[in-house]
Protein backbone atom coordinates (compact mmCIF):
# COMPACT_ATOMS: atom_id res chain seq x y z
CA UNK A 1 0.00 0.00 0.00
CA UNK A 2 1.06 3.56 -0.67
CA UNK A 3 0.27 5.80 2.27
CA UNK A 4 0.75 9.55 2.46
CA UNK A 5 0.05 11.69 5.52
CA UNK A 6 -0.91 15.34 5.40
CA UNK A 7 -0.90 17.26 8.68
CA UNK A 8 -3.44 20.05 8.61
CA UNK A 9 -3.17 23.34 10.59
CA UNK A 10 -6.48 22.39 12.25
CA UNK A 11 -4.79 19.69 14.40
CA UNK A 12 -5.96 16.96 12.02
CA UNK A 13 -4.11 14.48 9.84
CA UNK A 14 -5.36 13.14 6.51
CA UNK A 15 -4.19 9.66 5.56
CA UNK A 16 -4.44 8.97 1.81
CA UNK A 17 -4.05 5.29 0.96
CA UNK A 18 -3.70 3.68 -2.47
CA UNK A 19 -4.20 -0.10 -2.73
CA UNK A 20 -3.41 -2.15 -5.84
CA UNK A 21 -5.81 -4.84 -6.98
CA UNK A 22 -3.12 -7.43 -6.28
CA UNK A 23 -3.07 -6.26 -2.64
CA UNK A 24 -6.87 -6.47 -2.57
CA UNK A 25 -6.65 -10.08 -3.78
CA UNK A 26 -4.15 -11.01 -1.08
CA UNK A 27 -6.28 -9.32 1.55
CA UNK A 28 -9.35 -11.22 0.36
CA UNK A 29 -7.40 -14.51 0.69
CA UNK A 30 -6.63 -13.66 4.32
CA UNK A 31 -10.27 -12.73 4.87
CA UNK A 32 -11.38 -16.08 3.38
CA UNK A 33 -9.08 -18.04 5.70
CA UNK A 34 -10.48 -16.14 8.69
CA UNK A 35 -14.15 -16.36 7.68
CA UNK A 36 -14.11 -20.04 6.74
CA UNK A 37 -13.26 -20.86 10.35
CA UNK A 38 -16.27 -18.92 11.58
CA UNK A 39 -19.04 -20.11 9.23
CA UNK A 40 -20.72 -23.53 9.42
CA UNK A 41 -21.29 -24.96 5.94
CA UNK A 42 -23.18 -28.20 5.53
CA UNK A 43 -21.02 -31.02 4.22
CA UNK A 44 -17.73 -29.53 5.33
CA UNK A 45 -15.88 -29.42 8.60
CA UNK A 46 -15.47 -25.89 9.90
CA UNK A 47 -12.46 -24.29 8.20
CA UNK A 48 -12.36 -26.80 5.29
CA UNK A 49 -14.92 -25.39 2.84
CA UNK A 50 -13.43 -24.25 -0.50
CA UNK A 51 -13.46 -20.53 -1.20
CA UNK A 52 -16.04 -20.89 -3.97
CA UNK A 53 -18.45 -22.58 -1.58
CA UNK A 54 -17.92 -19.83 1.02
CA UNK A 55 -18.46 -17.15 -1.64
CA UNK A 56 -21.81 -18.70 -2.57
CA UNK A 57 -22.74 -18.73 1.11
CA UNK A 58 -21.74 -15.19 2.16
CA UNK A 59 -21.16 -13.44 -1.18
CA UNK A 60 -17.96 -12.73 -3.04
CA UNK A 61 -18.10 -8.97 -2.36
CA UNK A 62 -18.47 -9.66 1.35
CA UNK A 63 -15.13 -11.49 1.44
CA UNK A 64 -13.39 -8.69 -0.46
CA UNK A 65 -14.97 -6.11 1.86
CA UNK A 66 -13.69 -8.00 4.90
CA UNK A 67 -10.21 -7.96 3.36
CA UNK A 68 -10.53 -4.24 2.63
CA UNK A 69 -11.59 -3.52 6.21
CA UNK A 70 -8.46 -5.28 7.44
CA UNK A 71 -6.33 -3.22 5.02
CA UNK A 72 -7.91 0.00 6.32
CA UNK A 73 -7.20 -0.95 9.93
CA UNK A 74 -3.65 -1.96 9.09
CA UNK A 75 -2.95 1.24 7.17
CA UNK A 76 -4.37 3.34 10.02
CA UNK A 77 -2.28 1.63 12.72
CA UNK A 78 0.93 1.77 10.71
CA UNK A 79 0.45 5.41 9.71
CA UNK A 80 -0.08 6.45 13.34
CA UNK A 81 3.05 4.57 14.43
CA UNK A 82 5.31 5.64 11.58
CA UNK A 83 4.29 9.30 11.73
CA UNK A 84 4.17 9.54 15.54
CA UNK A 85 0.52 10.59 15.57
CA UNK A 86 -1.66 10.51 18.69
CA UNK A 87 -5.35 10.33 17.78
CA UNK A 88 -7.81 12.05 20.13
CA UNK A 89 -11.00 10.59 18.61
CA UNK A 90 -12.15 8.11 15.98
CA UNK A 91 -11.13 8.89 12.39
CA UNK A 92 -13.56 9.85 9.66
CA UNK A 93 -13.37 7.32 6.81
CA UNK A 94 -13.92 8.25 3.18
CA UNK A 95 -14.09 4.84 1.44
CA UNK A 96 -16.00 4.62 -1.86
CA UNK A 97 -17.46 1.33 -3.14
CA UNK A 98 -14.70 -0.75 -4.71
CA UNK A 99 -14.87 -2.23 -8.19
CA UNK A 100 -13.65 -5.72 -8.95
CA UNK A 101 -10.28 -5.76 -10.68
CA UNK A 102 -9.60 -2.06 -10.01
CA UNK A 103 -7.03 -0.39 -7.79
CA UNK A 104 -8.57 1.34 -4.82
CA UNK A 105 -8.14 4.63 -2.92
CA UNK A 106 -9.47 5.65 0.49
CA UNK A 107 -8.70 8.37 3.01
CA UNK A 108 -8.92 8.80 6.78
CA UNK A 109 -9.20 12.15 8.55
CA UNK A 110 -8.28 11.92 12.20
CA UNK A 111 -8.08 14.61 14.93
CA UNK A 112 -4.61 14.35 16.43
CA UNK A 113 -2.72 15.76 19.37
CA UNK A 114 -0.49 18.55 18.10
CA UNK A 115 2.67 18.98 20.21
CA UNK A 116 2.98 22.37 21.85
CA UNK A 117 5.66 24.73 20.58
CA UNK A 118 7.27 25.48 23.92
CA UNK A 119 8.52 28.87 24.96
CA UNK A 120 12.22 29.04 25.81
CA UNK A 121 11.57 28.32 29.47
CA UNK A 122 15.27 27.87 30.28
CA UNK A 123 15.84 31.56 29.56
CA UNK A 124 13.12 32.64 31.99
CA UNK A 125 13.85 33.72 35.55
CA UNK A 126 11.57 34.10 38.54
CA UNK A 127 12.54 35.56 41.92
CA UNK A 128 11.96 33.65 45.10
CA UNK A 129 10.13 35.49 47.86
CA UNK A 130 11.52 35.04 51.34
CA UNK A 131 9.10 33.80 53.99
CA UNK A 132 9.05 35.70 57.27
CA UNK A 133 7.00 35.44 60.46
CA UNK A 134 6.01 38.34 62.70
CA UNK A 135 5.40 38.21 66.43
CA UNK A 136 1.82 39.38 65.75
CA UNK A 137 1.20 36.29 63.62
CA UNK A 138 2.55 34.04 66.36
CA UNK A 139 0.37 35.69 69.00
CA UNK A 140 -2.68 35.44 66.75
CA UNK A 141 -2.15 31.69 66.45
CA UNK A 142 -1.58 31.37 70.18
CA UNK A 143 -4.83 33.24 70.70
CA UNK A 144 -6.63 30.78 68.44
CA UNK A 145 -5.32 27.96 70.67
CA UNK A 146 -6.53 29.92 73.66
CA UNK A 147 -10.00 30.36 72.14
CA UNK A 148 -10.29 26.68 71.32
CA UNK A 149 -9.33 25.81 74.91
CA UNK A 150 -11.89 28.21 76.35
CA UNK A 151 -14.76 26.99 78.51
CA UNK A 152 -18.25 28.40 78.60
CA UNK A 153 -19.94 29.27 81.89
CA UNK A 154 -23.56 30.28 82.44
CA UNK A 155 -23.99 33.88 83.56
CA UNK A 156 -26.94 35.76 85.06
CA UNK A 157 -26.61 38.97 83.06
CA UNK A 158 -27.72 40.44 79.70
CA UNK A 159 -26.16 39.19 76.46
CA UNK A 160 -22.92 40.88 75.39
CA UNK A 161 -20.80 40.52 72.25
CA UNK A 162 -18.58 37.40 72.30
CA UNK A 163 -21.09 35.58 74.53
CA UNK A 164 -22.71 32.32 73.50
CA UNK A 165 -26.46 31.79 73.72
CA UNK A 166 -28.91 29.00 73.12
CA UNK A 167 -32.13 30.25 71.62
CA UNK A 168 -35.32 29.35 69.82
CA UNK A 169 -35.45 31.26 66.54
CA UNK A 170 -38.16 31.49 63.92
CA UNK A 171 -37.28 33.39 60.74
CA UNK A 172 -39.80 34.31 58.04
CA UNK A 173 -39.88 36.54 55.00
CA UNK A 174 -43.40 37.52 54.00
CA UNK A 175 -45.42 34.32 53.99
CA UNK A 176 -42.35 32.07 53.63
CA UNK A 177 -40.83 30.35 56.67
CA UNK A 178 -37.06 30.15 56.32
CA UNK A 179 -35.89 28.69 59.64
CA UNK A 180 -37.49 27.30 62.79
CA UNK A 181 -34.61 26.45 65.14
CA UNK A 182 -34.99 25.05 68.65
CA UNK A 183 -32.34 25.62 71.35
CA UNK A 184 -29.82 26.50 68.64
CA UNK A 185 -26.37 27.74 69.64
CA UNK A 186 -25.15 31.17 68.46
CA UNK A 187 -21.95 33.00 69.28
CA UNK A 188 -22.74 36.72 69.38
CA UNK A 189 -20.46 38.64 67.02
CA UNK A 190 -20.15 42.00 65.31
CA UNK A 191 -19.00 40.35 62.06
CA UNK A 192 -21.78 37.99 61.07
CA UNK A 193 -22.31 37.35 57.35
CA UNK A 194 -24.97 35.53 55.37
CA UNK A 195 -28.64 35.04 56.12
CA UNK A 196 -28.54 36.17 59.77
CA UNK A 197 -26.64 39.41 59.11
CA UNK A 198 -27.88 42.17 61.47
CA UNK A 199 -29.36 39.78 64.01
CA UNK A 200 -26.73 40.07 66.76
CA UNK A 201 -27.26 43.76 67.61
CA UNK A 202 -30.87 42.95 68.48
CA UNK A 203 -29.84 40.08 70.77
CA UNK A 204 -27.34 42.12 72.80
CA UNK A 205 -28.99 43.18 76.07
CA UNK A 206 -31.50 40.31 76.21
CA UNK A 207 -31.60 38.02 79.26
CA UNK A 208 -32.28 34.31 79.59
CA UNK A 209 -36.03 33.69 79.39
CA UNK A 210 -36.75 36.85 77.38
CA UNK A 211 -38.42 36.88 73.95
CA UNK A 212 -38.17 39.49 71.22
CA UNK A 213 -39.45 40.19 67.73
CA UNK A 214 -37.51 42.36 65.26
CA UNK A 215 -36.89 42.90 61.57
CA UNK A 216 -33.68 42.99 59.47
CA UNK A 217 -32.88 42.96 55.75
CA UNK A 218 -31.28 39.92 54.12
CA UNK A 219 -28.08 41.05 52.34
CA UNK A 220 -28.37 41.89 48.63
CA UNK A 221 -25.46 39.53 47.84
CA UNK A 222 -27.02 36.54 49.60
CA UNK A 223 -26.61 33.42 47.47
CA UNK A 224 -30.34 32.65 47.28
CA UNK A 225 -31.61 35.28 44.85
CA UNK A 226 -35.23 34.72 45.91
CA UNK A 227 -34.37 35.89 49.46
CA UNK A 228 -31.62 38.44 48.76
CA UNK A 229 -32.64 41.96 49.74
CA UNK A 230 -35.92 40.84 51.33
CA UNK A 231 -37.20 41.81 54.78
CA UNK A 232 -36.52 39.15 57.47
CA UNK A 233 -38.82 38.83 60.47
CA UNK A 234 -37.42 37.28 63.66
CA UNK A 235 -39.07 35.76 66.71
CA UNK A 236 -36.35 34.89 69.26
CA UNK A 237 -36.43 33.45 72.79
CA UNK A 238 -33.10 33.34 74.65
CA UNK A 239 -32.82 30.17 76.74
CA UNK A 240 -29.30 30.49 78.22
CA UNK A 241 -26.44 33.01 78.24
CA UNK A 242 -22.82 31.84 78.54
CA UNK A 243 -19.56 33.78 78.81
CA UNK A 244 -16.25 32.56 77.45
CA UNK A 245 -13.58 31.82 80.05
CA UNK A 246 -10.18 31.68 78.35
CA UNK A 247 -7.20 30.02 80.07
CA UNK A 248 -4.16 32.01 81.15
CA UNK A 249 -1.14 31.91 78.83
CA UNK A 250 1.19 30.11 81.20
CA UNK A 251 3.32 26.96 81.24
CA UNK A 252 0.32 24.79 82.07
CA UNK A 253 -1.41 26.11 78.96
CA UNK A 254 1.66 25.29 76.84
CA UNK A 255 1.67 21.72 78.14
CA UNK A 256 -2.06 21.27 77.58
CA UNK A 257 -2.31 22.52 74.00
CA UNK A 258 0.85 20.65 72.93
CA UNK A 259 -0.05 17.34 74.62
CA UNK A 260 3.01 17.75 76.87
CA UNK A 261 5.41 18.30 73.97
CA UNK A 262 6.44 21.69 75.36
CA UNK A 263 6.99 22.68 78.98
CA UNK A 264 6.72 26.46 78.66
CA UNK A 265 5.30 29.27 76.52
CA UNK A 266 8.68 30.13 75.04
CA UNK A 267 9.04 26.68 73.47
CA UNK A 268 5.40 26.75 72.32
CA UNK A 269 5.86 30.13 70.62
CA UNK A 270 9.02 28.86 68.90
CA UNK A 271 7.17 25.80 67.57
CA UNK A 272 4.23 27.92 66.42
CA UNK A 273 6.62 30.29 64.64
CA UNK A 274 8.34 27.36 62.89
CA UNK A 275 4.98 25.95 61.78
CA UNK A 276 3.82 29.28 60.38
CA UNK A 277 7.12 29.68 58.55
CA UNK A 278 6.82 26.21 57.02
CA UNK A 279 3.27 26.92 55.86
CA UNK A 280 4.35 30.20 54.30
CA UNK A 281 7.24 28.51 52.51
CA UNK A 282 4.89 25.92 51.02
CA UNK A 283 2.45 28.62 49.96
CA UNK A 284 5.20 30.71 48.36
CA UNK A 285 6.54 27.63 46.58
CA UNK A 286 3.10 26.86 45.16
CA UNK A 287 2.66 30.48 44.06
CA UNK A 288 6.10 30.43 42.42
CA UNK A 289 5.26 27.22 40.57
CA UNK A 290 1.99 28.71 39.33
CA UNK A 291 3.71 31.89 38.20
CA UNK A 292 6.32 29.91 36.27
CA UNK A 293 3.98 27.48 34.53
CA UNK A 294 1.54 30.26 33.60
CA UNK A 295 4.39 32.28 32.08
CA UNK A 296 5.50 29.29 29.99
CA UNK A 297 1.92 28.67 28.87
CA UNK A 298 1.44 32.31 27.92
CA UNK A 299 4.53 32.35 25.69
CA UNK A 300 4.03 28.91 24.11
CA UNK A 301 2.13 28.20 20.89
CA UNK A 302 -0.78 25.75 20.72
CA UNK A 303 -3.02 24.15 18.13
CA UNK A 304 -5.82 22.44 20.02
CA UNK A 305 -8.55 20.49 18.27
CA UNK A 306 -12.09 21.33 19.53
CA UNK A 307 -12.66 17.64 20.28
CA UNK A 308 -9.98 17.81 22.97
CA UNK A 309 -11.74 20.77 24.60
CA UNK A 310 -15.09 18.98 24.36
CA UNK A 311 -13.65 15.99 26.21
CA UNK A 312 -12.16 18.20 28.92
CA UNK A 313 -15.46 20.04 29.35
CA UNK A 314 -17.21 16.68 29.76
CA UNK A 315 -14.65 15.64 32.39
CA UNK A 316 -15.07 18.93 34.30
CA UNK A 317 -18.85 18.51 34.22
CA UNK A 318 -18.47 14.96 35.52
CA UNK A 319 -16.25 16.11 38.39
CA UNK A 320 -18.63 18.93 39.30
CA UNK A 321 -21.50 16.46 39.24
CA UNK A 322 -19.74 14.44 41.95
CA UNK A 323 -19.38 17.57 44.07
CA UNK A 324 -23.09 18.24 43.70
CA UNK A 325 -23.92 14.69 44.75
CA UNK A 326 -22.04 15.26 48.02
CA UNK A 327 -24.44 18.14 48.66
CA UNK A 328 -27.45 16.01 47.71
CA UNK A 329 -28.02 17.83 44.42
CA UNK A 330 -27.91 16.81 40.78
CA UNK A 331 -26.91 18.77 37.70
CA UNK A 332 -30.49 19.50 36.62
CA UNK A 333 -31.28 21.02 40.03
CA UNK A 334 -28.12 23.10 39.93
CA UNK A 335 -28.82 24.43 36.42
CA UNK A 336 -32.33 25.36 37.46
CA UNK A 337 -31.03 27.21 40.51
CA UNK A 338 -28.51 29.25 38.51
CA UNK A 339 -30.97 29.71 35.64
CA UNK A 340 -28.70 28.25 32.95
CA UNK A 341 -29.14 25.68 30.23
CA UNK A 342 -26.73 22.77 29.95
CA UNK A 343 -25.35 24.29 26.74
CA UNK A 344 -24.71 27.62 28.48
CA UNK A 345 -23.03 25.88 31.40
CA UNK A 346 -20.74 23.89 29.10
CA UNK A 347 -19.88 26.97 27.05
CA UNK A 348 -18.79 28.75 30.24
CA UNK A 349 -16.47 25.83 31.02
CA UNK A 350 -14.63 25.97 27.69
CA UNK A 351 -12.07 28.70 28.57
CA UNK A 352 -11.05 26.84 31.75
CA UNK A 353 -11.00 23.54 29.86
CA UNK A 354 -8.68 25.01 27.25
CA UNK A 355 -6.33 26.35 29.94
CA UNK A 356 -6.22 22.95 31.60
CA UNK A 357 -5.30 21.31 28.30
CA UNK A 358 -2.56 23.89 27.68
CA UNK A 359 -1.14 23.21 31.13
CA UNK A 360 -1.11 19.46 30.53
CA UNK A 361 0.52 19.84 27.11
CA UNK A 362 3.24 22.13 28.45
CA UNK A 363 4.04 19.89 31.41
CA UNK A 364 4.15 16.78 29.24
CA UNK A 365 6.47 18.44 26.74
CA UNK A 366 8.82 19.75 29.44
CA UNK A 367 8.85 16.30 31.03
CA UNK A 368 9.83 14.80 27.69
CA UNK A 369 12.52 17.42 27.03
CA UNK A 370 13.97 17.02 30.53
CA UNK A 371 13.77 13.18 30.50
CA UNK A 372 11.66 13.14 33.65
CA UNK A 373 10.50 9.67 34.64
CA UNK A 374 8.72 8.02 37.56
CA UNK A 375 10.23 4.90 39.12
CA UNK A 376 8.13 1.96 40.35
CA UNK A 377 9.43 2.56 43.88
CA UNK A 378 8.00 6.08 43.81
CA UNK A 379 4.57 4.81 42.81
CA UNK A 380 4.74 2.19 45.56
CA UNK A 381 5.55 4.98 48.04
CA UNK A 382 2.42 6.81 46.92
CA UNK A 383 0.25 3.75 47.46
CA UNK A 384 1.79 3.33 50.92
CA UNK A 385 1.12 7.00 51.73
CA UNK A 386 -2.53 6.64 50.83
CA UNK A 387 -2.79 3.52 52.96
CA UNK A 388 -1.21 5.27 55.95
CA UNK A 389 -3.84 8.04 55.84
CA UNK A 390 -6.64 5.49 55.70
CA UNK A 391 -7.44 5.85 51.99
CA UNK A 392 -5.99 2.73 50.33
CA UNK A 393 -6.18 2.73 46.55
CA UNK A 394 -6.78 -0.27 44.30
CA UNK A 395 -3.61 -1.17 42.42
CA UNK A 396 -5.29 -1.24 39.02
CA UNK A 397 -3.61 -0.27 35.77
CA UNK A 398 -5.75 2.86 35.55
CA UNK A 399 -4.90 3.92 39.10
CA UNK A 400 -1.19 3.30 38.57
CA UNK A 401 -1.32 5.30 35.35
CA UNK A 402 -3.14 8.15 37.11
CA UNK A 403 -0.60 8.32 39.93
CA UNK A 404 2.30 8.08 37.53
CA UNK A 405 0.95 10.89 35.36
CA UNK A 406 0.21 13.25 38.25
CA UNK A 407 3.53 12.55 39.98
CA UNK A 408 5.45 13.06 36.74
CA UNK A 409 3.81 16.46 36.35
CA UNK A 410 4.70 17.36 39.94
CA UNK A 411 8.32 16.42 39.30
CA UNK A 412 8.20 18.48 36.12
CA UNK A 413 7.02 21.57 38.01
CA UNK A 414 9.84 21.07 40.51
CA UNK A 415 12.33 20.82 37.65
CA UNK A 416 10.92 23.95 36.02
CA UNK A 417 11.52 25.90 39.25
CA UNK A 418 15.07 24.55 39.47
CA UNK A 419 15.75 25.84 35.95
CA UNK A 420 14.14 29.26 36.31
CA UNK A 421 15.01 30.42 39.84
CA UNK A 422 18.07 30.90 42.02
CA UNK A 423 18.96 27.91 44.20
CA UNK A 424 16.70 27.46 47.19
CA UNK A 425 18.76 28.33 50.30
CA UNK A 426 16.89 25.65 52.24
CA UNK A 427 17.23 22.99 49.54
CA UNK A 428 20.12 21.01 51.06
CA UNK A 429 18.64 20.84 54.52
CA UNK A 430 15.12 20.20 53.28
CA UNK A 431 15.67 17.85 50.34
CA UNK A 432 13.78 15.01 52.01
CA UNK A 433 10.96 17.36 52.97
CA UNK A 434 10.66 18.51 49.36
CA UNK A 435 10.38 14.90 48.22
CA UNK A 436 7.59 14.36 50.73
CA UNK A 437 5.88 17.54 49.57
CA UNK A 438 6.09 16.41 45.94
CA UNK A 439 4.47 13.11 46.87
CA UNK A 440 1.77 14.93 48.81
CA UNK A 441 1.12 17.18 45.83
CA UNK A 442 0.89 14.19 43.53
CA UNK A 443 -1.60 12.55 45.91
CA UNK A 444 -3.73 15.68 45.92
CA UNK A 445 -3.61 15.91 42.13
CA UNK A 446 -4.63 12.27 41.75
CA UNK A 447 -7.49 12.58 44.22
CA UNK A 448 -8.70 15.75 42.55
CA UNK A 449 -8.57 14.16 39.13
CA UNK A 450 -6.25 16.90 37.86
CA UNK A 451 -8.93 19.56 38.45
CA UNK A 452 -6.98 22.75 38.59
CA UNK A 453 -10.05 24.83 37.95
CA UNK A 454 -12.50 23.42 40.46
CA UNK A 455 -12.05 25.95 43.29
CA UNK A 456 -14.42 28.43 41.70
CA UNK A 457 -16.84 25.64 40.89
CA UNK A 458 -16.79 24.50 44.50
CA UNK A 459 -17.61 27.98 45.77
CA UNK A 460 -20.40 28.33 43.25
CA UNK A 461 -21.76 24.93 44.20
CA UNK A 462 -21.70 25.73 47.90
CA UNK A 463 -23.57 28.96 47.32
CA UNK A 464 -26.16 27.17 45.25
CA UNK A 465 -27.23 24.93 48.12
CA UNK A 466 -29.09 27.65 50.02
CA UNK A 467 -32.62 26.68 49.10
CA UNK A 468 -35.72 28.72 49.90
CA UNK A 469 -37.84 27.00 52.52
CA UNK A 470 -35.09 24.60 53.52
CA UNK A 471 -35.12 24.91 57.29
CA UNK A 472 -31.96 22.90 57.72
CA UNK A 473 -29.95 24.81 55.15
CA UNK A 474 -29.18 27.69 57.50
CA UNK A 475 -27.47 26.71 60.74
CA UNK A 476 -25.25 29.13 62.61
CA UNK A 477 -22.56 27.73 64.84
Amino acid sequence: MKVSVEKLPTSEAVLNVDVTWDEMEKASDKAYRKLVKQVDIQGFRRGKAPRGVLERRVGREYIYQEGLDDLISEAYRNALKENDLTPISQPKLDAPIFEMGQDYHFSLTVPVLTPVKLADYKSMHFDREEATVTSEEVEQEIQSFQDRSAEWESVERPVEYNDRIKADLKLTSGEQQISDLKDNTFEITKERHGLFTGMDEHLVGMKAGESKSFTTTIPEDYSNEKLAGKEANYEVTVNTVEAKQVPALDDEFAKKVSDDQFDNMEDLRKAVSDNILERKKRTLTEELRETAIKAVIEKSEFVIHPVLIDEEVAEMEHQFGHMLEQQHLNMNQYLKMVNKSEAEYREELRPDAEERIKRQLVLEQIATDENITVEPAEIEALFNAYEQIGQPLPKTEDQIRSLMLSFRREKTLTRLIELTTDPDPDAESEEAAEDDAAIANAEAAALAGETEATDTDAEESAAATSLPGDQKSETVE
